[in-house]
């Protein structure tokens, strides 16, 4: 990967959500979130994926207050002292013990935002009886003694900031963050969670989120980074057809404008959906433009693996 640099550059930036064709069938809300923002010296993009078991029936609200409390954090005055060190750390020697305590504080300010959000939420709108008879009576009953209600609204997240001077990426729950670096070349920069498997995954809504909540921080600029919820990793057998998909994502990208790029993306999403998990699907990307059009990309069209 190569450095960054203070030049001015050209970034290409998408992030949709799309209903799964199981929920379809359910009638079910989309349970899933995204977001992106452009601005002069960042690109921010980020997924929340809401839990879909009867006993998160409030996970649609979720993963939208996830993607509230993250904007808030990173964005709101206050969170200007952690970042700055951040930029800070890019430039000089400074202990990895502090940038470390810097990240935690972050993770730290978007669970407790998220949590404030819930309460809010669950205080303007009481669970009502229709909800709670609708869901297993263990949970109903810890629910209607005020016990874990959080866990109604739980979701994932994954978010990455992309600024002039660092990089950094935040992962709780399933779903994957991958980077192209400048070699062409997908890797999967988080650490992998090994508590997340089949449908159980780690959640905003845990008690000892804090513990799950994986990073990566690095001053080596990408060439381009995809964030996605399970939905679009489970419609592929193995990462290198998740690969092949992507390539040609960032293809298309390349050869068409944004707007066409994107807007197709996410007309072929359902289609996805329905041959593939059936689960609802969230995808970010940013693409720094000049870098991706260098790359020679070999572009194998994989086919979504049948929902069973």
């Amino acid at each position: 990967m190569v450095m960054f640099s203070g030049k001015q550059k050209q970034y290409t930036m998408f992030a949709c959500s799309v209903i799964g064709a199981s929920h379809i069938k359910s009638g079910k809300p989309c349970q899933d979130s995204s977001f992106c923002e452009k601005g002069k010296r960042y690109r921010f993009a980020a997924v929340a994926d809401g839990h879909g078991g009867d006993p998160y029936f409030r996970s649609d609200a979720g993963s939208r207050f996830a993607i509230e409390a993250l904007r808030s954090c990173v964005f709101d005055p206050t969170a200007g002292t952690a970042l700055g060190k951040l930029s800070a750390r890019a430039e000089s020697t400074r202990a990895e013990k502090e940038l470390e305590r810097t990240i935690l504080q972050i993770k730290k300010s978007i669970v407790n935002r998220w949590n404030m959000l819930v309460a809010a939420d669950i205080e303007e709108h009481p669970f009502t009886e229709d909800e709670l008879n609708a869901i297993p009576e263990k949970y109903a009953n810890e629910y209607r003694a005020g016990e874990h209600t959080e866990s109604a609204y739980g979701t994932t997240l994954i978010a990455v900031l992309w600024t002039d001077a660092f990089f950094l990426a935040l992962h709780i729950g399933d779903g994957t963050c991958i980077l192209l670096n400048n070699e062409a070349e997908f890797f999967q920069p988080v650490p992998v969670d090994e508590n997340c498997f089949l449908n159980v995954t780690t959640s905003l809504c845990d008690k000892n989120v804090i513990n799950s909540f994986r990073h990566y921080y690095s001053t080596a600029a990408p060439a381009a980074v995809l964030i996605a919820s399970d939905g679009i990793d489970d419609c592929f057998t193995g990462d290198e057809k998740l690969y092949d998909f992507y390539r040609v994502v960032l293809s298309s990208f390349t050869e068409k404008n944004e707007e066409t790029a994107g807007a197709e993306l996410k007309d072929y999403f359902p289609r996805l959906s329905e041959k593939g998990s059936g689960d609802d699907i969230s995808i970010g990307i940013i693409i720094d433009d000049e870098v991706l059009r260098t790359l020679k990309i070999e572009i194998e069209k994989p086919e979504a693996e049948e929902n069973p």
